[in-house]
């Protein structure tokens, strides 16, 4: 196609020689391009926008994988993308299947330097600026859309949206039930623009409009064209977090130091105590979950947030104990705390409604004791976590108050009782343990509430033996036997229903006897039957002796050496943790620990600790496991490279076996950017390589499997790793990788390794096509092997493209995958789609009986597909569209489309309806041509909408009236929303039509239902 003539040609000509014609000289420069691939290029430059859209419809199905400079297909889908009509951009966003969203790590990338500037209405500067790098998804704004600069505003300036950035958006919200995005977005900074808050926003609440009226249909037909459209209950929660602005972003302008300078300077003021209430506000920090080992993760399905993200509670600020510790011993401090009872109060049930929204609370349990276990001070308090010191500033604040205002502190006590969550109750108990704030009688009620569940519950177990022990003695004679009453009734069943029974029994006379022995302890006098059963159960348990320290009262602890489950903290020094390590050399359900956070965040000591017990050939796996996932985040791959490299190498065969998979993802994560030590990186593949893992393949999920097996993630490393390389067309494969992925591709173990190698087929193609014939290609031959077949064109269609080279090799297995088109599982779409492509392209390598033969052999899902690609396509056109029609499209419909209605469907019947919609100018030879294959639909609203949006009833009124007639029938529950605007048009452009009965049918159904 070429651009109108007129004043618009010479516009675009203009356009184009001031900027495309030096970009793509400086791409020749850059690239040098073969001559053959730089024509195309030319003449893409030529077509301008249009030509753009047609590089996204070709390369979006694909996924971002490596290519050679010769086939930067990914630079020129950004190329496309960055251009400022957003036309490329919207097709984008818009194309069916929805791309993959792997694409936003390369659209995140610093691709774009000072030269760049123009493409994006940005002025340059003649002497440039060589240090200039932006991404498509940050970059400078032109001057039309930045902010104003002012001393003062009415809001928080933000620059508006470019077309460009407005539909990368509108595709990032067709991915909401992928936490990859969320993930991103808070690393990025987790302070969305305020159009992409209101775009999520109104997405989730047309979601939730179609869950409430139970339109599932309407949900499939979402999901169908991306499969993460729709977020499931968790991924719901988290957004919902995310868009209130409650998840920890990397804001750094709260100081709590500072304020409290300024609290020693003005006092408490109303200012500084909204500002401390708004440091100490909390918050949620998500993260990456840890990634478990693949034969854990099978069947598994996202039930828990915990599935998706791993997540923590924390405050607007950091490392707040130690920050209070200096307030102390600060007399002002101690009588301002009054002041913020009410604010410390509130803040902490924020926190606990937090921990509810994420699962983790409830009326009966929210685990406060794991991370708090005491309310009043006491060393097992280890403050590892933030969110307690609003614990701690609680109870200071109450006890500060009791002096002064005793009523007060009884109503916030009270308070606490009827709040649903175990903290307050822990609180309540804690307060009543005082004397002279709860009266004895109210505060045995409070003990003995829900049935007495509050005596025995793990999670009030300290305060409420507190309580007891306080009680006892100022109990009368009237109250004390029904305290006895209730300890000698037991703890409720339920309380521990998924214990055995000879368990159940231990466990209630270990509960009633301490107890008793508390009770006995403080001189209240116990009546005979507590008393006798005192005697028997110390009589039968000699060994139980009531603490000196207390530690009895924890539920870490069960009084004779036995442990429950508790939370410990490891050592921070490194020598006092190498002795911590010896003796465990793992952690389990019994004994929670702090090692991965301890990775997280001091790498040098616990990287020394393990190195000192390797070097003694001690090899703690399950340490050096949660050690390598820590140290597999960004901030750490480099360092833990430079310094754990040369210590991973050196180990044993069975602690290299047992650290499979973490050193594989250690390896995968740090292959991209390692330096140095290229030896040792050869060496840890090969051994894990050369290990014996399980080697089955998912037979669902054959491609997700693979890349999380060990032998997958280390194939996936080297290809990384081969990828920062300069791939040039037949450079030949280098010598450190090509006898390993020759081993890969022959030894039937490794075949998680070769499912990898065959979604790059391509580049190794194109790099050394003698290797690839002889040893990867054969894997996709049905005739030789179905399963190893089915394995390697599943990964080849994971990231598809149209290489005619390659498809004249493999010619005859790709037309064969269409008889074995039910095996492709979830990717069979993406063959349909690639076979339509193949037919609209075909050159030399295909004929036309073969192309119909396979189109025929494909099922009814098949063909939606591959109609929708041809939708893709003919839309790619533009302008161009009615030529594209009837040069490509419809000869492919002529010769190769399977014209028997067998193979009819209302799924095809949309598509086909979606592709003369789509043909523009040649919608009425469209419409004649597909009117057979029309049939009204069960929701015609979105087909509706592209007819009116397309200007079609205007433009063509009796033949769009004919169409509107096909698809909208008298069963459909609501007309479409646009239809009475599809009637105007026609209407005003033919107004004899409005007589016509099609019509007047149509017209109809919308007064039926009040339109």
């Amino acid at each position: 196609g070429s651009f109108s003539k007129g004043k618009e040609e010479a516009r675009a000509n203009e356009w184009q020689a001031k900027n495309v014609t030096p970009i793509l000289y400086r791409e020749h420069n850059r690239h040098a391009y073969m001559h053959k691939t730089m024509r195309a290029w030319a003449e893409t430059y030529r077509d301008g926008v249009r030509g753009k859209e047609r590089i996204v419809v070709e390369h979006a199905i694909a996924r971002p994988l490596q290519s050679t400079r010769q086939d930067d297909f990914v630079g020129r889908l950004l190329w496309a993308m960055s251009d400022p009509s957003g036309l490329p951009a919207k097709r984008f966003a818009e194309l069916d299947p929805v791309p993959s969203l792997d694409w936003l790590e390369l659209f995140t990338e610093e691709r774009f330097q000072h030269a760049d500037l123009g493409r994006f209405g940005v002025p340059t500067r003649p002497t440039g600026e060589g240090s200039l790098a932006f991404s498509l998804t940050r970059r400078p704004s032109p001057y039309s859309l930045a902010s104003w600069m002012c001393i003062a505003d009415a809001g928080v300036p933000t620059s508006r949206w470019d077309d460009v950035m407005r539909h990368l958006a509108h595709w990032l919200v067709r991915h909401l039930d992928d936490p990859t995005l969320l993930l991103w977005l808070v690393k990025s900074g987790g302070q969305l623009h305020r159009e992409l808050v209101r775009l999520i926003e109104h997405r989730l609440d047309e979601l939730a409009k179609l869950d409430r009226e139970g339109d599932t249909a309407g949900l499939a037909r979402i999901r169908r064209s991306a499969p993460k459209a729709v977020p499931g209950p968790p991924m719901r929660t988290l957004w919902r977090l995310l868009l209130a602005g409650r998840v920890k972003s990397s804001r750094h302008d709260l100081d709590l130091y500072g304020w409290r300078d300024r609290f020693q300077r003005d006092g408490l003021t109303t200012t500084l105590r909204l500002q401390l209430r708004e440091m100490l506000t909390p918050r949620v920090s998500l993260r990456e979950p840890f990634h478990w080992p693949v034969e854990e993760e099978e069947g598994r399905e996202p039930e828990h947030i915990k599935d998706l993200v791993d997540w923590e509670i924390v405050l607007s600020v950091d490392h707040v104990h130690s920050a209070l510790r200096e307030f102390a011993n600060d007399v002002r401090w101690t009588s301002a705390l009054p002041g913020l009872l009410s604010d410390f109060n509130a803040l902490l049930r924020d926190a606990l409604d937090l921990m509810r929204e994420l699962g983790r609370a409830d009326d009966k349990s929210d685990l406060s004791y794991t991370d708090q276990p005491s309310i009043g001070k006491h060393p097992r308090n280890r403050h590892l976590h933030d969110w307690t010191a609003l614990v701690d500033l609680t109870r200071d604040a109450w006890l500060a108050t009791v002096s002064q205002a005793p009523a007060r502190t009884a109503r916030v006590t009270e308070s606490w009782r009827d709040m649903h969550y175990p903290l307050f109750r822990r609180l309540a108990f804690f307060a009543a343990a005082q004397d002279d704030v709860i009266p004895p009688r109210r505060a045995l009620d409070w003990l003995l509430d829900d049935a007495h569940w509050w005596l025995w519950s793990e999670e009030t177990e300290r305060e409420a033996m507190r309580l007891l022990v306080s009680l006892a003695p100022r109990l009368s004679e009237q109250t004390l036997p029904e305290l006895e009453q209730a300890v000698l009734t037991g703890p409720p069943r339920e309380i521990k229903d998924d214990v055995e029974p000879d368990g159940w029994t231990w466990i209630v006379d270990r509960k009633v006897w301490l107890r008793l022995a508390k009770i006995d302890e403080t001189g209240a006098a116990l009546g005979s039957a507590g008393k006798e059963r005192l005697a028997q159960l110390s009589s039968r348990h000699p060994e139980w002796k009531l603490a000196t320290d207390q530690h009895d009262e924890f539920p870490g602890w069960m009084g004779d050496g036995q442990e429950r489950r508790k939370s410990v903290s490891s050592p921070p020094r490194r020598r006092e943790l190498i002795e911590w390590l010896r003796p465990q050399p793992s952690a389990d359900y019994w004994r929670v620990d702090d090692w991965p956070q301890r990775c997280r965040d001091n790498f040098a000591t616990t990287a020394c600790a393990l190195c000192a017990l390797a070097t003694e050939g001690v090899w703690p796996t399950d340490r050096w496991r949660g050690a390598l996932q820590a140290w597999s985040e960004e901030r750490h791959v480099k360092r833990s490279w430079r310094y754990m490299a040369p210590v991973l190498v050196t180990a044993p065969d069975e602690a290299l076996q047992a650290l499979g998979h973490g050193v594989s993802w250690w390896l995968h994560e740090i292959s991209r950017t390692f330096e140095g030590h290229d030896a040792h990186f050869f060496t840890l593949a090969h051994r894990l390589l050369t290990s014996d893992h399980q080697d089955r393949m998912d037979a669902d999920e054959p491609v997700m499997y693979a890349m999380n097996h060990p032998v997958g993630l280390v194939t996936e490393a080297l290809l990384r790793w081969w990828y920062r390389r300069s791939l040039e067309d037949e450079q030949g494969l280098p010598e450190e990788i090509r006898a390993t992925f020759t081993e890969l591709c022959r030894t039937d173990r490794l075949r998680h390794g070769r499912l990898l190698l065959a979604t790059r087929v391509i580049p190794l193609f194109r790099v050394d096509r003698e290797w690839t014939t002889q040893n990867l290609l054969p894997l996709f031959d049905w005739q030789r092997s179905k399963a190893e077949a089915r394995v390697a064109w599943q990964g080849f269609l994971l990231s598809p493209q149209l290489f005619h080279p390659l498809m004249e090799v493999l010619k005859p297995a790709f037309l064969d995958t269409a008889t074995h088109y039910a095996e492709l599982d979830k990717y069979d779409g993406q063959y349909a789609s690639l076979l339509a492509f193949a037919a609209l392209d075909r050159g030399d390598t295909f004929s036309i009986a073969e192309l119909a033969d396979a189109t025929r052999t494909l099922p009814p899902d098949g063909l939606r597909d591959s109609a929708q690609a041809l939708v893709n396509a003919l839309e790619g056109a533009g302008d161009q569209a009615a030529d594209y029609w009837t040069n490509r499209v419809a000869p492919y419909l002529r010769a190769v489309w399977p014209w028997t209605q067998d193979k009819l469907s209302l799924d095809i019947a949309e598509s086909l309806g979606n592709l003369c919609v789509a043909a523009r100018g040649a919608f009425p030879d469209a419409l004649r041509f597909l009117q057979a294959w029309l049939q009204p639909l069960a929701q015609p609203e979105v087909l509706v909408r592209r007819v009116h949006a397309n200007g079609l009833c205007s433009e063509f009124p009796e033949q769009a009236l004919g169409f509107l007639d096909l698809v909208i029938g008298d069963q459909a529950q609501w007309p479409p929303r646009d239809l009475s605007g599809c009637l105007e048009a026609i209407r005003t452009s033919t107004p004899k039509l409005a007589t016509d009965q099609r019509f007047e049918r149509l017209e109809d159904c919308l007064r039926r239902h009040g339109k």
